[in-house]
């Protein structure tokens, strides 16, 4: 009876004893950033290593003809608008005053403001279509981040045909990979602690597993889980153990 008791109380240790894993900390998001239009440049705000804000500019290509063309089409949009305006209050003057009229004039008159009103807003879709274009000759950065890669220099030609990015962001914040025999997977469960060696040296940091992936490789048998990897650089990988509950 005593031996049989020693042996469920060391398969109990067994089973809940730490568990070994190696790990790989890797960005939330990284994006490889292009352009949308083609065109000189005209100024780099970025180098490589920088952090940015999310909306940070990173590029601007020259929008000489694109500002010409915006400032074209909200002129015509002006002029057309008084236009407009005056048409509109001279056709409610005559309206309330139609028995002076015949309904041939009001009707030219209805038919010259529906005309105008039409012209109106071709005119506004020139103006919002100029507008688009100009935000196209810029780049601005989707996330926050920083530059891991940067392909461009001042006075480059770009093309929006695409090719080799631009830039390459990634998000400052990280999680960690963490990789483990599939024989601890009932026992490795979310919220438990992982503690993170680097180069065989504890760096006393532990973290929380906050999500763990069903699949098994088959290749290695490994099972993969995931936690925060705030303080650590993308691509930093060690060791370490999953303190179990």
């Amino acid at each position: 009876m005593k031996k049989i008791t020693l042996l469920s109380t060391l398969c109990t240790l067994s089973l809940w004893a730490d568990v070994y894993a190696t790990f790989e900390s890797q960005a939330y998001r990284e994006a490889s950033l292009g352009m949308n239009a083609s065109g000189i440049v005209k100024n780099v705000s970025v180098q490589n290593g920088d952090h940015v804000k999310k909306g940070s500019l990173l590029l601007q290509l020259d929008s000489t003809e694109e500002q010409l063309s915006l400032q074209m089409a909200k002129a015509d949009l002006e002029a057309i608008s008084k236009e407009t305006a005056f048409l509109s209050d001279q056709y409610a003057r005559y309206e309330k005053s139609a028995q002076v009229f015949d309904k041939n004039t009001l009707g030219k008159l209805k038919a010259e403001l529906d005309a105008k009103r039409s012209q109106q807003e071709r005119t506004r879709l020139s103006v919002a279509y100029s507008e688009q274009k100009l935000s196209k000759m810029r780049l601005s950065a989707p996330f926050a981040g920083s530059i891991s890669e940067k392909n461009i220099e001042m006075g480059d030609m770009v093309s929006s045909m695409g090719g080799t990015p631009l830039f390459k962001l990634i998000s400052t914040q990280t999680k960690l990979l963490i990789q483990y025999d599939s024989k601890f997977g009932s026992q490795v469960k979310v919220g438990d602690r992982f503690c993170i060696s680097i180069d065989g040296k504890s760096t006393g940091k532990c973290t929380k597993i906050i999500k763990i992936y069903p699949a098994i490789n088959t290749k290695n048998r490994q099972m993969t889980a995931e936690a925060d990897g705030s303080g650590l650089r993308p691509g930093t990988f060690g060791d370490g153990m999953i303190m179990a509950k």
